[in-house]
């Protein structure tokens, strides 16, 4: 068996990512003990562990790592060079895969992907939503080409083609006494009933971060990884929320509800980011489809 075999290398990466012999097996559809033999006689003609065997499922070592980067760079390599052959062919069809929070899928739809499919009929799309952190892993792990992140903590393992800065905004019911301010303090919206995005968001670190700066309690009346919901909450005036201001701007165009900036710079100095994979050499598809995302995309225009 060749320890740089391309099956074995996407096998490979698949144990890393489910830390688990019997997840990955089952993903792939082949039988665990081949999985397991292919791996140990890897490790016997490298002669060094790949991973670490625990109760709790298999780790990389240090030198698994290194041949997770390796096999990373074949699987893009590979899809490159698919991409660019792609080119000559009479279908030419493409797949670009993107992970996007939920609050840019409107902008997405109604901005981005409507300019796409005019102008470029002949590519397709695999769209999936995440939170930042989860979003992050996966362009990381190469499980989709391009991320669209809030607030993302920034990593070398990734790289911001574009980033805009996109204050964060307070988002409260139409015939709120709030809605008739031009602008409201963190205090403010904090007197009042809120729902906010779970902790694997980045919008929900940000308020916290703020709150605790302030000495103010964050008490949330709803938790939720739906920004749909979040919307629906505010609209119903129950109370109000936080999100970016392309996040609600077709609700408060229609005055279902009235998105407030905040007075709070921690919450004003806030990015959109359009992410790939560190070091990775972009399909022709890919790099296309990213520059008409930020071209055309309401979230990165300052």
């Amino acid at each position: 068996m060749d320890v740089f075999d391309a099956r074995f290398l996407r096998e490979f990466l698949v144990v890393a990512q489910d830390g688990s012999i019997r997840r990955a097996a089952e993903r792939l559809n082949v039988v665990p003990s081949a999985i397991s033999r292919k791996i140990i006689e890897a490790e016997a003609r490298l002669g060094v562990a790949l991973f670490e065997r625990t109760s709790k499922g298999m780790t990389l070592t240090e030198a698994g790592e290194l041949m997770r980067e390796h096999a990373r760079h074949v699987s893009d390599e590979q899809t490159y060079l698919l991409d660019q052959i792609g080119h000559f062919s009479e279908s030419g069809s493409h797949t670009v895969r993107i992970a996007t929070g939920e609050g840019f899928t409107s902008d997405l739809m109604e901005n981005g992907l409507l300019e796409l499919t005019r102008e470029a009929p002949h590519l397709r799309f695999i769209i999936e939503h995440a939170g930042t952190e989860e979003l992050q892993r996966r362009v990381v792990e190469g499980e989709v080409d391009i991320g669209i992140a809030y607030n993302p903590v920034i990593t070398e393992a990734t790289r911001s083609l574009v980033q805009s800065r996109q204050p964060l905004c307070a988002i409260v019911p139409f015939h709120s006494p709030l809605a008739r301010r031009e602008s409201v303090t963190l205090a403010d919206m904090l007197e009042h009933p809120v729902a906010m995005l779970n902790t694997g968001y980045g919008i929900r670190q940000l308020v916290g971060q703020a709150a605790a700066g302030q000495g103010l309690a964050l008490r949330v009346h709803v938790e939720t990884s739906s920004i749909a919901l979040l919307l629906r909450y505010v609209g119903a005036g129950v109370g109000g929320s936080f999100l970016p201001r392309f996040s609600a701007m077709n609700q408060a165009h229609r005055g279902d509800l009235a998105v407030l900036n905040i007075d709070e710079t921690s919450l004003q100095d806030v990015s959109t980011h359009l992410m790939v994979r560190a070091r990775r050499r972009l399909p022709k598809s890919v790099e296309y489809v990213a520059t008409c995302l930020a071209e055309k995309m309401i979230a990165f225009r300052s």
